[in-house]
C-alpha cells in the first residue's frame, strides 16, 4: 500500500496499547501516547494527517474527557473523530462519551474484525463527509462555493414564488495589488474577513456564497432602502483588521425580477452594476438599471455579431510603426485590430477586445491577426521590400492552448518565415499570471526562435519579479509610466535604472506611447532602443503602413531578425572530438546552422578548448576511439566548464564500449557508421533532458528563495530551519520596511520594488557569507547570524544596519522608515517562537517612534 492512514492509540495500558497496535498495524500506521498531553502534543506535529483517535477514557497526566475537551476547542483538530474505549459498558458511560464529542464508543476487550470494520466505516464517512465539504464551500473563506451557491438560490427561488429577492454582489477594487503587495496570506485574510462579515450582515435571513478571487455574491430579501451608509459601515470593519491598508469594496445589486433568468446571469447583472462604479470616489453601490442593462444589450450585440464578422473580413489589422531611437529609422511594427462594422463603423479594440478575453473569441481574433500579418510578410518579401519584424498580441487564453507552439510553427513554416519575425507581445492579461504553465510556454516558444515581448511594463500590474521569472526578449515600457516618468528631474526616475537592468538581463527595451520630443529626447538619453507612439505615427492600415515601410532604405542596425539573438545562437558551441577530419567536417555542415562548431582532433586539443571557450558549450560529440577519449569524459565530469554538457559518444558497434560509456556519465552512444541526421535527433534529444533536468533543479531552488532579490523566502528559511537550531549563539532579527504602501502610492510599485531590491543588497552588504537572509513577505526581512557572542554585539550590528539604511539616498524619511526587533535563539525553542519575540521587540520599537529607527543620526 503506497499510502497508509494514521491512527492515534491513545491508552495508558501498555498491554490494550500494543493489543491495538497488533490489530491496527496492517491496515494502518499507528501512533502511540500514553496519555492525553502526549496526544495533543502527536496531534501538534501530525493534525489532519491523522485520520482517527482511539481513546482511553481513565489516564493519567491528562484523562479522555478532558483530552477531548481540548480536541472539540481547536478548529484545526476538531474533525478528527475519536471512537472511545473502555471497560465499562454503561448506558451512562457511552451517553458521556458521546455528549463529549466522541464518535463512537466500544469496550473492552478489544475484537480485531469489529474494531477494524468500526475504523475502516468512520474514516470513509469522514472522508465523504470533506469531500462533500470541499464540493459545497469554499477553502479559503468557508462561504458557499459557487456551483453551490447558485444551486441553493434556485431552489429558494423555486421555494418561495411570492418573495422578492435582490442579489448583491460585492468586488474588492485592486485585489490583485493587495495580494502582491502584501502578500497572499494577507490577501486570503481580508477574504475570509469580508466573507465573515456578509454572513453575520445576513444572519439567517439570506445566504453568502464566493463567486470568483475577490467576488462575493448574497441572496436576501428585497429592500427600498439601500444607502451608501450601509455599506460604508462594512468597509470600516474590514478596515479595522488591516491598520493602514485601505480597502475600498464596491457594491452592485440586482433585483430578482425574471426567475428565467441564470442565477449565474443574475450575478453577472449585480457585478456590472459594481463595475460601474469602480475608481469612482465616495460611490459605493450601484442598482442595476435600464442603462446597464443597455451595456448588457450591446454586449450581446457584440457577441452575436462576432462570428459574421470573421468570417466576412470585418476585422482589420491596423500596424503602428516602432523606430530605432538613436536614429530614428523604422524598425518593425505592432498589429493591432479595428473592427469595421456596416453599421456601427470602426470600432476600437477598447469596445469588443476585452468582452473576446472573457467569452474566450479571443484565440480565434489572435489566430487570424496572426495569419493575416504572416501573409503581409510573405507577400512584402516577394516584393523586395525592408525585411521587418511585427509584433502581435498573444492573450492568456492562447497561453493555455496546449498546441499553441504547433500552431505558430506551423504558421510560420507554411508563409516561408522565420520565427523571429513574429515578435509574440504577451499582453497584460496574460503574464499577471505567474504560473509555471505559462513560464513553460513562453519558453518552449522562445527556445523554438520566436522573440517574446513583455507588454505594458510599469502599468502597475507588472513587477520586477515577473523580469526574473519570465524567458522575453523585449521589454516594453507602458505609455503611462513614461508620462509619469518624464515628470521627474533627470537621474531621479527610475527609467535609467529599468535600462540598466533591462541590458544586464540582455534584453530590448521599447518604449510605448511617445508623444512629445521632450519624451524622446529622454527616453533617449536614458537608453532605451525602440519607440513608438503618436510622435512618430498612428496605427494605421495597411496600406499607408506599406508607404511608410518602401520609402525608407533598410537601416544597417534593421531589427528585422533576432539580432541579438542571432549573436546567441552563434555563442552556443557544439565541440566535435574526433580523430576522423572528414567526419569532423560531415558535423560541421550538419550543425553549422544552429551552432558554433568547434573542432578537437586529440585530447590535450579538447581539453584546452573545454577549459578555456568563451562559448557557452551546448553539446560534445566525443569519439571513445580517440586516444585519451575515456579520459575527456572523465575530465568533463570532473568540471572542466562543462558539468552541465551533455555529451554524446561515438564508436563502434560494441555492447560493452557503450556500457562503459555510459557509465563515465555520456548521455547517448551513437555507432558507427551513423547518419547526420540520426546524429542531430540524439544530440538534440539529450539537450532537450539537459534543459529539462536544469528546470527542475532550478525550480527545486526557486521554490525556496524570493524571486526579487535572491533572498531565502519563507519556505526556504523552515527548509533549512532545522540545521539553524543547533548552530551556537545565533541571533534574529526582523526588520520592517515600516508605510512601504504610502511609498508605492507615491511613485509606483516599480520604484517599490526597487527599494525592496536596494535594502535586501544592503542586507547582503552588512552580513556574512554563512548568514541567513530572508524575505518574509512583502515588507519583512529576517537576519539569523550564527556566533554572536553578547546581545550587545547583536544591538550594534542591528544600528549599524539601520543607520545604513536610513543614510542611503533610496530611504524616504517621510514614507518609509525601517524597524528591527532581535532575539536570541535557544536550540530548544522553536523558529515560530523566536520570530513572535523579535517581532514583539520590532513592535515595541514601532510603538517609540521614528526615533526608534534611527531616523536621524546620533
Amino acid at each position: 500500500m503506497l499510502f497508509k492512514r494514521k491512527i492515534l492509540v491513545v491508552e495508558d495500558n501498555e498491554i490494550n496499547r500494543a493489543t491495538l497496535c497488533v490489530i491496527l498495524s496492517s491496515q494502518y500506521t499507528v501512533l502511540e501516547a500514553e496519555n492525553g498531553e502526549q496526544a495533543l502534543s502527536l496531534l501538534e506535529k501530525y493534525r489532519e494527517g491523522i485520520s482517527l483517535i482511539l481513546l482511553d477514557i481513565v489516564m493519567p497526566v491528562m484523562d479522555g474527557y478532558t483530552f477531548l475537551k481540548h480536541l472539540k476547542a481547536d478548529n484545526r483538530l476538531n474533525s478528527i473523530p475519536v471512537i472511545v474505549t473502555t471497560s465499562n459498558n454503561s448506558e451512562a458511560d457511552e451517553v458521556t462519551a458521546l455528549s463529549n464529542g466522541a464518535t463512537d464508543f466500544i469496550t473492552k476487550p478489544y475484537r480485531a474484525q469489529v474494531i477494524l470494520h468500526r475504523a475502516a466505516g468512520i474514516i470513509r464517512l469522514r472522508e465523504t463527509s470533506t469531500l462533500i465539504h470541499q464540493i459545497q464551500y469554499d477553502r479559503v473563506t468557508g462561504v458557499y462555493s459557487k456551483e453551490y451557491f447558485c444551486q441553493q438560490v434556485r431552489e429558494i427561488l423555486f421555494r418561495n414564488p411570492d418573495v422578492k429577492y435582490d442579489v448583491l454582489c460585492s468586488d474588492i477594487e485592486d485585489f490583485k495589488l493587495i495580494n502582491d503587495t502584501f502578500g497572499m496570506a494577507a490577501g486570503d485574510r481580508l477574504l475570509r474577513q469580508v466573507a465573515a462579515l456578509c454572513t453575520q450582515r445576513l444572519g439567517d435571513r439570506g445566504i453568502c456564497g464566493r463567486l470568483n478571487a475577490d467576488q462575493f455574491a448574497c441572496l436576501l430579501e428585497h429592500r427600498e432602502d439601500y444607502a451608501d451608509e450601509m455599506f460604508t459601515q462594512y468597509d470600516s470593519k474590514i478596515n479595522s483588521g488591516f491598520g493602514d491598508l485601505n480597502v475600498i469594496m464596491k457594491y452592485g445589486i440586482y433585483t430578482v425580477e425574471d426567475r428565467e433568468v441564470s442565477v449565474e446571469q443574475m450575478c453577472d447583472r449585480a457585478l456590472l452594476a459594481a463595475h460601474s462604479i469602480k475608481g469612482k470616489y465616495g460611490k459605493h453601490f450601484a442598482l442595476y438599471d435600464d442603462k446597464l442593462r443597455g451595456t448588457l444589450l450591446r454586449r450581446q450585440a457584440i457577441t452575436d455579431g462576432m462570428e459574421t464578422a470573421l468570417a466576412t473580413g470585418q476585422f482589420e489589422v491596423y500596424l503602428q510603426p516602432k523606430y530605432q531611437i538613436r536614429d530614428g529609422r523604422l524598425a518593425g511594427a505592432e498589429a493591432l485590430v479595428r473592427w469595421n462594422h456596416p453599421e456601427w463603423g470602426l470600432q476600437p479594440p477598447g469596445e469588443f477586445i476585452p468582452l473576446f478575453e472573457r467569452n474566450g473569441f479571443i484565440t480565434k481574433l489572435d489566430q487570424y491577426v496572426w495569419e493575416r500579418v504572416c501573409a503581409l510578410l510573405q507577400e512584402w518579401d516577394r516584393k523586395g521590400y525592408p525585411s521587418i519584424n511585427i509584433s502581435v498580441n498573444v492573450s492568456r487564453l492562447d497561453i493555455y492552448n496546449t498546441d499553441l507552439a504547433d500552431v505558430l510553427t506551423s504558421l510560420v513554416r507554411r508563409y516561408g518565415l522565420s520565427p523571429d519575425r513574429l515578435h509574440l507581445e504577451i499582453t497584460e492579461s496574460a503574464y499577471t499570471d505567474t504560473s509555471r504553465q505559462l513560464i513553460e510556454t513562453l519558453g518552449t516558444l522562445r527556445r523554438l526562435g520566436f522573440v517574446i515581448e513583455m507588454d505594458d511594463f510599469g502599468s502597475g500590474y507588472s513587477s520586477l519579479n515577473m523580469l526574473a521569472e519570465m524567458p522575453i526578449d523585449v521589454l516594453k515600457l507602458d505609455m503611462k509610466f513614461i508620462q509619469t516618468e518624464i515628470t521627474r528631474p533627470t537621474g531621479q526616475g527610475i527609467l535609467r535604472f529599468i535600462v540598466d537592468l533591462a541590458r544586464w538581463m540582455k534584453l530590448r527595451v521599447v518604449a510605448e506611447g511617445v508623444e512629445t520630443r521632450e519624451q524622446l529626447e529622454r527616453l533617449q538619453n536614458d537608453g532605451c532602443d525602440y519607440a513608438q507612439g503618436y510622435y512618430f505615427a498612428k496605427p494605421m492600415p495597411v496600406e499607408s503602413f506599406v508607404s511608410v515601410l518602401t520609402v525608407q532604405d533598410p537601416p544597417a542596425d534593421m531589427e528585422n531578425s533576432r539580432s541579438d539573438d542571432s549573436a546567441d545562437r552563434m555563442d552556443r558551441a557544439l565541440l566535435v572530438v574526433d580523430e576522423d577530419e572528414e567526419y569532423r567536417a560531415q558535423v560541421h555542415r550538419s550543425f553549422s546552422d544552429c551552432f558554433k562548431v568547434l573542432e578537437a582532433a586529440s585530447y590535450e586539443e579538447a581539453v584546452k578548448i573545454l577549459g578555456s571557450h568563451p562559448y557557452q558549450m551546448s553539446a560534445v560529440i566525443l569519439s571513445l576511439t580517440l586516444q585519451g577519449g575515456a579520459d575527456i569524459l572523465t575530465a568533463i565530469q570532473k568540471g572542466l566548464g562543462a558539468w552541465v554538457t551533455p555529451c554524446v559518444a561515438t564508436g563502434s558497434l560494441d555492447v560493452e564500449l557503450e556500457r562503459s560509456a555510459m557509465e563515465l556519465g555520456a548521455d547517448d552512444y551513437a555507432a558507427k557508421p551513423h547518419s547526420q541526421e540520426s546524429l542531430r535527433r540524439r544530440v538534440l534529444r539529450v539537450m532537450s533532458f539537459h534543459t529539462l533536468q536544469e528546470r527542475i533543479r532550478s525550480q527545486q531552488d526557486e521554490a525556496c528563495r524570493d524571486s526579487m532579490t535572491g533572498l531565502l523566502n519563507r519556505q526556504g528559511l523552515y527548509t533549512i530551519a532545522e540545521s539553524l537550531r543547533h548552530a551556537s549563539f545565533s541571533a534574529v532579527y526582523l526588520f520592517e520596511l515600516d508605510d512601504l504602501k504610502k511609498f508605492n502610492e507615491k511613485y509606483g510599485y516599480v520604484e517599490g520594488d526597487h527599494l525592496i531590491f536596494h535594502f535586501a543588497s544592503l542586507l547582503r552588504a552588512h552580513t556574512r557569507m554563512d548568514d541567513v537572509l530572508v524575505r518574509l513577505g512583502g515588507d519583512e526581512f529576517l537576519v539569523v547570524m550564527c556566533h554572536m557572542s553578547s546581545m550587545e554585539d547583536v544591538n550594534k550590528k542591528k544600528t549599524a544596519i539601520l543607520r545604513a539604511y536610513h543614510e542611503s539616498r533610496y530611504a524616504e524619511p517621510d514614507l518609509v522608515a525601517c524597524f528591527a526587533g532581535t532575539a536570541f535563539w535557544n536550540a530548544e525553542e522553536p523558529l515560530d517562537e523566536i520570530i513572535r519575540r523579535a517581532r514583539e521587540v520590532m513592535y515595541a520599537a514601532k510603538a517609540g517612534g521614528k526615533d526608534e529607527c534611527l531616523i536621524r543620526k546620533g
